[in-house]
Parts: C-alpha cells; sequence; structure tokens
C-alpha cells in the first residue's frame, strides 16, 4: 500500500473522483432541459440523487491512506466518466446512459469501502 506523500494530503485519486462525481451532477442538471418526457426528468432527478450521496461519501474519505484497490477502481471510474458525458449528450440515450451511470456509482462505492477500510 501506498501512502500519501503528506497525511494532510486529500487522497489525489478520490479528490479527482469527487471533483468528477461533482461536474457529473452539473451535467445531470442541465440535461434536464433536454429531456423529452416527464419519466425522463425524474430519471434523471433520481439520478442525480445518487452521485450526490456519492460525492458526499467520497468527500467524507478524502484522506484515505492510498492504496493500490484505490488507484484501479478510481482509474475505472475516470475512464467511465467521459463515456457517461457523451451518452448524456445523446438524450435518445437515456436509458443506456442511466444504467452505465449505476454501473459506475458501483465502483465509486467499492472505492469508499476500500478508503473506509484504511482509515480505520
Amino acid at each position: 500500500m501506498k501512502e500519501p506523500t503528506n497525511g494532510a494530503l486529500p487522497n489525489p485519486e478520490l479528490k479527482a473522483m469527487h471533483e468528477s462525481l461533482i461536474a457529473l451532477v452539473r451535467t445531470l442538471e442541465e440535461s434536464i432541459d433536454a429531456a423529452p418526457t416527464a419519466a425522463a426528468i425524474s430519471a434523471i432527478v433520481d439520478r442525480i440523487a445518487d452521485v450526490n450521496a456519492r460525492v458526499t461519501s467520497t468527500g467524507s474519505v478524502l484522506l484515505a491512506r492510498q492504496t493500490d484497490e484505490i488507484v484501479r477502481l478510481s482509474h475505472t471510474v475516470a475512464e467511465a466518466l467521459p463515456r457517461i458525458e457523451d451518452e448524456i449528450a445523446d438524450i435518445e440515450r437515456l436509458e443506456s446512459t442511466l444504467g452505465t451511470i449505476t454501473d459506475m456509482l458501483a465502483t465509486v462505492d467499492e472505492a469508499v469501502n476500500v478508503a473506509k477500510m484504511v482509515c480505520r
């Protein structure tokens, strides 16, 4: 397991994930204007709530010690985000996009759980 160079600094991968999730909330909020139906708006709002929950959980472990597992999971999330943002831009793919976000959030949860374990 890698240790941060300074225990007072946030874990760089978790910090990047946290910032990316905040940006994803903004992107989802902006996509509401293009949603074709009330059901689509409702689905987007539900996903915003899901992502916001991960913003909070990731923020609570920003000072977790660095591990190879956190790095791997963070990179998986980082690789998924550009594809998700492209899919959000194509509102016709809304159902697929929301499923992709759900899958990515499971990876975020996994990273947060690892970070919680190393904080103990």
